[in-house]
């Protein structure tokens, strides 16, 4: 019986026997895998980035100092809180954040560090605190034309909150596509694009808080100490550039919570200037790919802030842009009060990513870095 011919085929221009086909065909799928890994695998750590899933959750606390010359008026030791009155489109509930708040740090300071003051209740001052207002716009229903005064409370505290929110809609482009053929040069089917694109939607939020707070001394109504601020919270999707698709606002933070924070930084910074207030801390720190950030926040988690730090330098170093590290380097500079130090790299890590934490963290220190005192 005849031997079956061996099996021929054309293959991208070449006659081979079967068994040299399969090995040839092989060959070049190694290289074509080869040829996509080593094209799309760069641009795709490029736009993704690559992080580790090490992280730590970091707490600490430390004891914000009044500042230089300010300090309660002698025998003021009682204060009493009004809420806040509110912009047009501002919710009660901020009002009252923000008197929960005061009275809150009020009581701890005197509690823990002996601050000679404590809060009268609202509920039983609220009528006779409607009078030392009239008196402080200048407006007395007192007889004989002096200012009203609070009973048995020395001290009063007035305040506005205004709250914006700003909301915008934008285009990010997302690869929808990736054709193989073309990627490879593959010519011969009309020049097709290699990565087809699609644009998607994206949302950015932008919440200020406006506000103003003041002490008066109700036993002649000057105004004791006066502080006002404008905070800021930023925030907005981002659509992956690999096949990602439109997000709305349920992916961001709630704006409640962004508010919050903002509100109740304004009254601790407030409370601050003239009397002891404890700041506590707790930092969520995740890795980035570097070897050295990844250790770095282990340590975290052990508590061994310095020679964490030490890590996140040498991250730093052979990448100058890795703003897990900085951001890692700042919380433990933060934890063991080195202020100035977590300040610097607050600042490093916000300065290229328009990240909320980050900023957060920066502007938290150049609040308070300068008072600050870590607890023995």
């Amino acid at each position: 019986m005849k031997r079956a011919a061996p099996m021929r085929c054309d293959f991208a221009g070449f006659t081979l026997k079967s068994k040299v086909f399969c090995m040839e065909t092989k060959k070049m799928m190694r290289r074509i895998s080869a040829s996509v890994c080593v094209t799309l695998l760069p641009n795709l750590l490029m736009l993704v980035g690559c992080t580790s899933t090490e992280r730590a959750s970091v707490r600490f606390d430390y004891v914000v100092q009044p500042e230089p010359g300010k300090a309660l008026p002698a025998g003021m030791k009682t204060i009493y809180i009004q809420p806040a009155k509110l912009g047009p489109a501002t919710d009660e509930k901020w009002s009252e954040l923000s008197a929960n708040v005061i009275q809150s740090l009020i009581n701890e300071s005197h509690t823990r560090f002996g601050t000679p003051v404590t809060v009268a209740d609202r509920r039983d001052t609220q009528i006779t605190f409607d009078e030392a207002d009239l008196s402080a716009t200048g407006m007395s229903t007192a007889k004989g034309g002096s200012g009203g005064q609070l009973l048995a409370a020395q001290g009063a505290i007035l305040g506005n909150i205004n709250v914006k929110v700003e909301r915008h809609v934008g285009k990010e482009r997302t690869i929808s596509g990736i054709d193989i053929g073309a990627l490879l040069g593959d010519h011969n089917r009309g020049g097709r694009a290699a990565v087809q694109t699609d644009e998607v939607e994206t949302v950015s939020r932008t919440m200020t808080v406006q506000t103003d707070l003041k002490l008066i001394d109700t036993a002649n109504n000057k105004i004791w100490d006066q502080y006002s601020s404008t905070q800021q919270g930023t925030e907005e999707t981002h659509v992956s550039p690999f096949f990602g698709s439109s997000k709305t606002e349920a992916a961001l933070t709630p704006q409640d919570k962004i508010i919050g924070t903002l509100v109740e930084r304004a009254a601790r910074e407030f409370v601050s200037r003239f009397m002891p207030v404890r700041i506590e801390i707790n930092e969520d720190v995740v890795a980035s790919s570097n070897k050295n950030c990844v250790q770095g926040v282990k340590l975290l988690r052990a508590e061994a802030y310095e020679d964490a730090i030490a890590l996140f330098k040498a991250s730093l170093d052979s990448s100058a842009d890795d703003h897990r590290a900085a951001f890692g380097a700042g919380v433990a500079s933060e934890a063991i009060g080195k202020f100035d130090d977590a300040l610097r790299f607050y600042q490093r890590a916000a300065a290229g990513q328009n990240n909320p934490v980050y900023m957060e963290a920066r502007d938290r220190m150049k609040a308070f870095g300068s008072r600050a005192k870590k607890n023995a």
